[in-house]
């Protein structure tokens, strides 16, 4: 990643605030500094953060920094690419810096799948930087990335061979590719959370609401009618359902599409959350209303209690709220 970006528009002229490394920076006619680490990836941060960062007392936590500005920066479509630079502030900084590093089994995932972003097709070799590709699990140290290379592959899920200059050349093998399958099945990677309900614009409001609770909690809000594509509609729903940890369904106005994604997610064997306005919570069919629904009066409430029922059952996500 960090090398296409390089070789196209960057060299290095400065190091990167948070891990140290050698990166290319540039700074604005605000302050702000534009940071592209092989480390970190992509990032903003303003004269404020950059003191902030400099704090000794966050020195032996800055790895976690280094994970969550990379995973933001390389997260989804469209964002691989020299116009998106994350802004990070103070409050987004705190939070990674709360969150619980992934366990060994997640970083094991986090890492075959990031070979497989490196892939451009089932069988091609790609070289692994583990120099600076530890920050993709949250490692400390380029130890922990051979760890997981080494792990991958006495599981048969990776092949490795070594260049001259000991550079990990890494093919994922069938079993890998059907243990990749098997993941996205399960959907527990993912950092996407569905939203399924009325598209009506009587219905803006709680949509915003929604939304900001799943973004505060960690994951991206995923909602079709926001997602640009060229498939039919159907097609395309199915197809984020399946890419996605979690449902919200917001029942009010009793669309049948709500009843059949919330059903629909239910037979992937992935947790629905689900959530109505008290007004039409009585019209909810009985199938609906035997779980655990959240019943909003106001969006406060609603905003605040979705966000906690997404960090009681899966824990803070790993996408941070930046500005």
């Amino acid at each position: 990643m960090y090398s296409e970006i390089k070789a196209d528009r960057f060299q290095s002229n400065g190091t990167c605030s948070v891990c140290n490394s050698n990166c290319y920076q540039d700074r604005d006619a605000w302050g702000k500094k534009t940071v592209v680490c092989p480390v970190c990836g992509k990032y903003r941060v303003d004269s404020r953060m950059e003191l902030f960062l400099s704090d000794p007392g966050i020195r032996e936590m800055r790895y976690k920094l280094s994970f969550f500005f990379r995973t933001l920066a390389e997260r989804g479509a469209g964002k691989q690419d020299n116009a998106f630079f994350p802004i990070h502030n103070e409050s987004s900084i705190q939070r990674s810096l709360a969150t619980s590093d992934p366990r060994v089994h997640e970083k094991l995932n986090i890492f075959l799948r990031y070979i497989a972003k490196l892939s451009g097709f089932p069988g091609q070799t790609v070289a692994v930087d583990t120099a600076n590709d530890y920050s993709v699990v949250c490692g400390k140290n380029a130890k922990e990335a051979q760890f997981c290379i080494d792990s991958l592959q006495e599981q048969g899920l990776i092949s490795v061979e070594l260049t001259l200059d000991k550079t990990p050349l890494c093919r994922i093998t069938a079993s890998g590719w059907q243990e990749l399958e098997r993941l996205e099945q399960l959907g527990a990677e993912s950092p996407n959370g569905f939203i399924a309900m009325w598209f009506d614009p009587s219905q803006d409001a709680a949509r915003g609401a929604i939304k900001a609770a799943i973004a505060e909690a960690g994951y991206l809000p995923i909602r079709i009618d926001e997602v640009q594509h060229v498939n039919r509609i159907d097609d395309e729903i199915i197809a984020r359902i399946r890419d996605s940890k979690f449902m919200v369904a917001d029942f009010t106005g009793q669309r049948q599409g709500v009843y059949f994604e919330a059903g629909f997610m239910l037979g992937l064997g992935r947790q629905v959350i689900w959530i109505c306005h008290e007004s039409a919570f009585p019209d909810v069919h009985f199938d609906a209303r035997q779980y655990n629904n959240i019943v909003y009066a106001d969006l406060v409430n609603l905003k605040s209690s979705l966000r906690l029922r997404i960090e009681a059952i899966f824990g803070k996500g790993p996408i941070t709220v930046t500005d």
